[in-house]
């Protein structure tokens, strides 16, 4: 069976990753449903610094449009558009990017390959990559329905591309920037299609710009003009480099491609050769892969965090399913039961012909003894417990996060408490326990803190300050009795460049009052000397 290579072009991906990074609900990106730039698209460029200075290595559609490239400086670009935005480069953010669009490939080949010459050598700001489909374009209707599919992902996504289906991956490379037919024509069969392939530019070879110099002074400057040329003269004038490439264009040479493939992919995936059709068969493919998948991570001493079920239909739709743990787990049974109140959701159509169990974060488990009695434990006890907040959570949806509250290391109320997981090891605390309780009496503090504080309205004092009657909430309050202050100042370490910082205007002198109704508040003062702001910090109990 002849080979068959995809290569998707991502013309403008770092512009595309940048704007898609800073893309929200009320400012999103500016481009229509076919992927193009629109008309009030800013034009922008990103920048590299390096000792030769800072050069564009990215441009978008409209700074292209103005005839910006990548490989000019800085000042060059300004001096076309004085009012250009610049962006500085993120290698950080186009690794991530590119991370997920072949966790996205993954769907079409599991043979995804990226460009790594364009990502480390190009300046112009796009990346691209290979997909190996032999004997599987038929699954999506052909070659022209693949490339359909693949541009339609891709524009979804906030990305502009190109794409093209060739014999090999140099001549793949080269048809999706220089092939003039629509999207989904956009293939090449040689020798079949010489004479299309003879019409390109000789650096859609993938040569160096010393030898396209070359090759253009010399009047070469397409394929076509090349391949009539005597063989050994090429090799004489003009190096090995441009035989090689040909010879790689055309099939003559293989061309070995760097896959990215995971160290150890924790992904089990079955294919059926009858789609199956019931949610019965359906269920019990799916609990013996992950029979399997629990214990190879048992094996390792790990456990799954997080679990990816995707369910492929024979029309190409795939149904997710992803399921959270919050302790490494290696138990089947628990995650078959997390996934089962998932199932019912998932429409079989006309037949699931492949399913994936991935698992993309697992963790190390901590090593459990057993008891030689077989009587249970603290640490069963512990596992049962972690079952059922999973349990819990997976009612609950993705937006509801189960915490318990823990101390924190800091004297301000509003910090001195923070929100931990249900399961794993418990925080620092904020007070030592000392020899004996009764030789240190804490302060009292309220059960529930007003986040944030509620300003009252002080009417009237008594000689020493404290006040007798205040306005909150639209209520008067008479004070029977008022204890304090207690004096809580700002943290030292972040006042270390002031020498008074106990008397800023963030040292609050706090109250606890009682009210006509016995409610117990307490209260506050803040603010610079002679200027009293009070507020209603919490409410105690009883």
């Amino acid at each position: 069976m002849q080979q068959r290579f995809l290569y998707l072009w991502l013309t403008h991906w770092k512009s595309d990753c940048q704007t898609i990074s800073i893309s929200t609900p009320d400012h999103p990106r500016t481009s229509d449903a076919t992927g193009t730039s629109s008309a009030h698209e800013v034009p922008e460029v990103i920048t590299r610094a390096d000792h030769k200075g800072v050069l564009v290595c990215g441009v978008n559609e409209s700074a292209q449009q103005a005839g910006l490239y990548g490989g000019m400086r800085l000042s060059d670009a300004r001096s076309i558009l004085p009012d250009l935005k610049n962006t500085p480069e993120d290698p950080d953010l186009y690794h991530a990017h590119l991370a997920r669009m072949i966790r996205a490939m993954d769907r079409y080949s599991p043979w995804v390959a990226p460009d790594r010459t364009l990502q480390t050598q190009s300046l112009e700001g796009d990346t691209g990559m290979w997909l190996e489909i032999t004997g599987g374009s038929h699954l999506f209707g052909g070659e022209g329905q693949l490339i359909a599919r693949i541009l339609r992902d891709v524009t979804e996504r906030g990305y502009r591309a190109r794409a093209a289906i060739a014999d090999t991956a140099g001549a793949a490379w080269a048809s999706a920037r220089c092939h003039r037919a629509p999207d989904e024509d956009r293939r090449l069969s040689l020798p079949a299609d010489h004479a299309i392939a003879a019409g390109f530019p000789v650096s859609a070879l993938r040569l160096s710009e010393d030898i396209i110099a070359v090759l253009s002074r010399l009047g070469l400057k397409h394929i076509g003009d090349i391949t009539p040329l005597p063989r050994a003269n090429i090799t004489t004038r003009l190096g090995p480099d441009v035989l090689h490439r040909l010879d790689q264009f055309y099939g003559r040479l293989p061309e070995h491609l760097n896959f990215e493939l995971p160290d150890h992919p924790w992904l089990i995936r079955q294919n059926f050769g009858e789609p199956l059709g019931d949610a019965a068969n359906l269920a019990h493919a799916i609990e013996r892969m992950m029979e399997k998948l629990c214990a190879d991570l048992r094996a390792e001493n790990l456990g799954l965090r997080r679990l990816i079920l995707r369910c492929i239909r024979v029309d190409g739709h795939a149904h997710t399913i992803t399921t959270t743990t919050g302790t490494p787990c290696q138990s089947e049974a628990h995650i078959l039961r997390l996934m089962a109140e998932k199932m019912p959701g998932v429409d079989t159509g006309f037949g699931i012909e492949q399913v994936i169990l991935y698992a993309p974060w697992v963790e190390h488990v901590a090593f459990r003894q057993a008891r030689l009695d077989r009587q249970q434990n603290d640490t069963q006890d512990d596992v049962a417990l972690a079952q059922l907040l999973d349990r819990i959570s997976h009612h609950l949806g993705p937006r509801d996060v189960l915490f318990r509250p823990a101390h924190h290391a800091s004297h301000l109320p509003e910090r001195a408490a923070i929100r931990q997981a249900p399961t794993g090891p418990t925080g620092p605390s904020a007070q030592t326990k000392p020899a004996r309780l009764d030789d240190i009496k804490l302060p009292r503090r309220p059960v529930r803190l007003i986040d944030p504080p509620e300003p009252v309205d002080v009417v009237a004092r008594n000689a020493a300050g404290a006040p007798t009657k205040l306005r909150w909430r639209k209520m008067l309050i008479d004070v029977l009795r008022a204890d304090g202050p207690e004096r809580i100042c700002p943290e030292w370490w972040d006042h270390l460049d002031r020498d008074n910082y106990a008397l800023s205007q963030n040292t609050r002198d706090y109250f606890r009052i009682c009210d006509q109704k016995g409610r117990m508040l307490w209260l506050f003062r803040s603010g610079h000397s002679g200027q009293d702001i009070w507020s209603v910090h919490g409410l105690f109990a009883g």
